[in-house]
């Protein structure tokens, strides 16, 4: 009896803990807009993130804060603005080294960009082309998720660079990865990598997909709470602009 109560006990407290970190279905092509003024609690974060005096990670800065302001963030205020509707109800604003943090009406958040390092790759003639080739920066896209308590759930990856001549465009894809937060019990299947140039020759990108899943097992009966297909990219054109995009279905 003990045993099963104490089975019970865990279960539920596992929904309370981790079950926040629900996160909606959004369009690969969404495009956040830096909205209305943040609330005291994001614009905190955003300051203490701009700050970063002492040169932490992100990580820990993300969780001294909300260490800091534990008993200003109420568990019950966080689970009902909870959603997993379609809705997409994001604010998202600049922070200083270029990357965004969106804030939604869930319990969770994120902040997105994507990197951009010296490429060594010289211009080249085709033998097919006219025209010589140009090549972009080594990009690297990123998107890493947090629970509302502070704790990064996941994050993920897509690496590489793109040459363009005006006519065409080519993805060279170097890497694509994900790594979990610490205590995180999302897993993943379903990974793929790559790097994709699309018929038309105009369009390439480079990507980072599976499926991020989290739930529950007892006396071996499992329940998957949340299973979402995200997919992390960026995106070139025949002309060299480049972006960065992702989507969660």
């Amino acid at each position: 009896m003990f045993n099963k109560r104490f089975g019970i006990g865990m279960l539920i407290l596992v929904i309370l803990l981790v079950g926040m970190a629900l996160i909606p279905s959004v369009s690969a092509q969404e495009v956040s807009k830096i909205s209305e003024k943040p609330s005291e609690l994001e614009q905190g974060l955003i300051d203490s993130l701009n700050s970063n005096t002492k040169n932490l990670s992100t990580d820990d800065v993300i969780a001294n804060y909300f260490e800091a302001n534990k008993d200003k963030i109420s568990i019950n205020d966080l689970a009902k603005n909870d959603t997993v509707s379609d809705e997409n109800n994001s604010r998202t604003y600049q922070l200083k080294d270029g990357s965004k943090i969106t804030f939604t009406n869930g319990s969770y958040f994120y902040i997105s960009g994507m990197e951009e390092e010296t490429n060594n790759k010289k211009i080249t003639q085709s033998v097919t082309a006219t025209t010589s080739y140009l090549y972009t920066p080594m990009l690297t896209a990123y998107k890493h998720f947090y629970s509302t308590t502070g704790l990064r759930l996941f994050s993920i990856y897509a690496r590489g660079y793109y040459g363009y001549n005006g006519n065409t465009v080519k993805a060279y894809y170097y890497d694509s990865w994900y790594d979990r937060g610490f205590a995180s019990i999302w897993q993943v299947s379903n990974w793929e990598e790559g790097g994709y140039d699309y018929a038309s020759g105009t369009l390439s990108e480079i990507y980072g997909r599976g499926n991020f899943h989290w739930g529950f097992e007892y006396q071996g009966i499992g329940l998957v709470i949340q299973d979402k297909y995200i997919t992390v990219k960026s995106t070139c054109d025949k002309n060299g602009n480049y972006q960065f995009l992702w989507s969660a279905n």
